[in-house]
């Protein structure tokens, strides 16, 4: 199966190993976003890039990604709210490498326009990139800002117009990360911040988890470490100042609904919901957080080189 994926994104080179055998079968569509479906996960054995075995060409995946959904389901509410902790969490780590007052911003996977609101009150300009066409029109609706619905290659942008682009949860969606780095780089003004949020495929809970690690998902196409993302944004014309790793945390509430929308009718998502379900009709307990056992999830900064533009 390796002899049908192109070279590594990162190295170029074709010497993978199969770490996981895939598990979707043809569904697809209905498991785009599931946790723990997947297809044929490999690492490059030069370089380490683990990444999944693509069966639908790029429009098709394209299609999906446009055609996500995030407002139209009762988790919906309850998920805007959790990212609003989240955002907390990465708005804090961007400012300890440079404050967010006075600077331009693109967010690259706006979402519905949450983490661009919470930038602009910090006095910010803002602009916003997002391939779901329902969450960039309620950005736009609902906070009035300039989200573009289209994927990064789509988007009409101006060249080296912001001092910071914000990728949250966004590159293991590429699916040609090397590719969109090097286009954002040319929107950066030099000396301007590239700031990714990811989960680590190699920390200890991954590994652990083996082929049952939630983060692998179909829409997951590629898994990185800080060395491997360092690797591929220095590929597309930036420093690299460093990484913050970080602990994410979910209500009990959000965590409930959250089971079934991503294990629907599996024995798993049936088992977690007995065990939680006497816990959310109490209050204090279904407010509380659950914080993840380790920090799986980092951030990582880089500057943009002079030159990247030309690249």
């Amino acid at each position: 199966m390796s002899a049908s994926l192109p070279p590594c994104a990162l190295c170029g080179q074709s010497a993978f190993e199969l770490r996981f055998p895939g598990n979707i079968g043809d569904d697809i569509g209905s498991r785009f976003s599931q946790y723990a479906y997947y297809d044929d996960i490999y690492r490059c054995r030069v370089c380490g890039l683990v990444v999944q075995h693509r069966r639908h060409d790029p429009a098709t995946i394209a299609g999906l990604l446009k055609a996500e959904k995030y407002l139209d389901e009762a988790i919906g509410e309850l998920n805007l709210r959790e990212k609003h902790v989240q955002f907390e969490t990465l708005l804090g780590l961007v400012e300890t490498f440079r404050p967010l007052e006075g600077q331009r911003v693109l967010d690259v996977g706006a979402n519905t326009g949450l983490f661009l609101s919470m930038a602009r009150r910090k006095a910010a300009s803002v602009r916003g990139v997002e391939p779901s066409r329902e969450a960039a029109e309620n950005a736009r609706r609902t906070f009035g800002l300039d989200v573009q619905d289209c994927l990064i290659a789509e988007a009409d942008l101006p060249d080296a117009a912001f001092d910071m682009v914000t990728l949250f949860d966004v590159v293991e969606h590429l699916t040609d990360p090397a590719g969109d780095l090097a286009f954002l780089a040319r929107k950066v003004a030099p000396g301007g911040l590239l700031f990714l949020s990811t989960h680590d495929i190699g920390t200890w809970l991954a590994r652990l988890s083996g082929p049952g690690y939630p983060m692998l998902m179909y829409q997951h196409f590629f898994h990185f470490t800080p060395h491997t993302l360092g690797l591929m944004v220095e590929k597309a014309g930036f420093k690299v100042l460093g990484h913050r790793r970080f602990l994410k945390s979910w209500s009990v509430e959000y965590i409930y609904n959250l089971i079934e929308k991503k294990w629907p009718g599996s024995r798993r998502s049936r088992l977690l919901r007995a065990v939680l379900a006497p816990l959310v009709s109490i209050d204090s307990i279904r407010r509380a957080r659950i914080t993840s056992p380790q920090r799986d999830f980092f951030i990582l900064a880089a500057e943009r080189l002079p030159g990247a533009a030309e690249r």
